[in-house]
This record gives C-alpha cells, structure tokens and sequence, in this order.
C-alpha cells in the first residue's frame, strides 16, 4: 500500500527532522520550513495531511491556513496545527477556519503520531455516523444512541458532545466551546458550557449509558476519555 504523503511546515529545522523521524515508519514527508514554502509546494504537489506550525515568520500558520482553505485541491485535506502552550486565541481561530486538530508543544511523539492517524481516518470516513465507547453519533439526524436508545439531546448539547467526541482524549476549554460552538468571543461566563454538559451527563444516565465518558479537567475545561479501562 502507497503510504500517505504528509507536510510538515515548521521553521524549527529541528522540529521538522524530528518530526519526520517520528512518521518515517508509516508515512512519507514534505518539509518546507515557512509558509511560502508550503504553498508553493501545493501548487505542483498533492498531500494527504499538513502539520502546520503556526508561530513562524514571514507568514503565520493562521495565515497560511487560510491561503490553503482556498485551494480547491486543500478543501477536503486535514491540516493539525503545532501551537506553543496558551495559543487559545490562535487555537480558536485556525478551528473556526477549517483545522482538524491541533498539537500542543512539546509534544510526546506518540501522541503526534495517534492524532495524525485518528484525523486521517475522520477525513476517509464518508460514513454518517460513527461510534465511540458504545454510543453512536449520526450527523444526519443529530441524534445519540446507546444500545438502539436514542438520548434525547437539544441541537447544541449533540453539538457540543459531538466535538468533544470526534477528538476523544483532547481537552477544550470553556472558552474554546463557547467560540467554537456559539460563534461569539466568550465574555467570561463559562455556565453555558456547565449547564450543557450536565445535561448530557443527566440524560446518558436516563437513558442507561453509566460509563463516565465526559470529564471535567478542573480548571480547564472537558474532555471525551479517550479510554474507558
């Protein structure tokens, strides 16, 4: 099987050696080292998925994203943002314009290397639905099931709990949700997302699901576990 060409933009030439060494084994790898480089490498070269830094000079990875979402042959690529630690601003951002995913760094290479994989396989998947810790989630119908039992979600709350879900394992802040899912700058009140987020618990609970599948990470924001065990 051909592997998967994936486009490491970094201006770290460090970062990209590293990176690189880390997909060697399941992977082939494009480096270009800011994002000049990157979009011209796009015009003659097609890709599978684009790690993209989003500190670096001469143009930042918010706006390289951007230029890339405008590519008829970028629309239906994935691209997962490096961003340094607190770049919720720029998380937020790059989200709401079309980035699958993000990493934080310094990041553990098998972390890289799991979040590549599991954005890949979204990104294959022309299906519908699809199923985490027994429940599934239909885009369709917006709706939640356990067991043939549908939970009786509003819009926004199979919204929220199908962001959280599609990246089990990542952690959203408040602030993040109410951006991302609101469409508006937060203005301090995390209670919408509280108040969601109980609700869901509430009626997974009613409906008979007991795992403990959404987790609070205290003082930051929610999670989907990414493993039940």
């Amino acid at each position: 099987m051909k592997k998967k060409i994936i486009l490491i933009v970094d201006d770290e030439s460090d970062m990209r050696e590293l990176i690189s060494i880390c997909l060697q084994t399941d992977y082939e790898t494009v480096e270009a080292e800011n994002g000049e480089a990157a979009l011209k490498i796009l015009e003659t070269q097609s890709v599978d998925l684009v790690l993209l830094d989003v500190m670096m000079p001469i143009m930042d990875g918010i706006s390289v994203l951007s230029e890339m979402k405008q590519m008829e042959k970028m629309k239906e690529i994935p691209i997962i943002l490096l961003t340094a630690l607190g770049d919720t601003d720029d998380i937020v951002k790059g989200l709401n314009i079309g980035a699958d995913d993000y990493i934080v760094k310094p990041f553990e290479p098998r972390e890289m290397v799991a979040r590549i994989q599991s954005v890949i396989r979204r990104s294959t998947n022309t299906e519908q639905t699809f199923e985490i810790h027994d429940l599934l989630f239909d885009q369709e119908k917006y709706q939640v099931s356990h067991n043939g039992r549908v939970v009786p979600l509003t819009k926004k709350e199979y919204q929220l709990f199908f962001r959280l879900a599609s990246h089990p394992g990542r952690v959203y802040s408040r602030e993040q949700l109410v951006e991302l899912e609101w469409d508006f700058s937060f203005d301090g009140d995390a209670r919408n997302v509280d108040a969601h987020i109980k609700n869901i618990r509430e009626k997974l609970k009613k409906t008979g699901y007991t795992q403990k599948v959404i987790e609070t990470v205290w003082g930051i924001g929610y999670q989907v576990v990414q493993d039940l065990s």
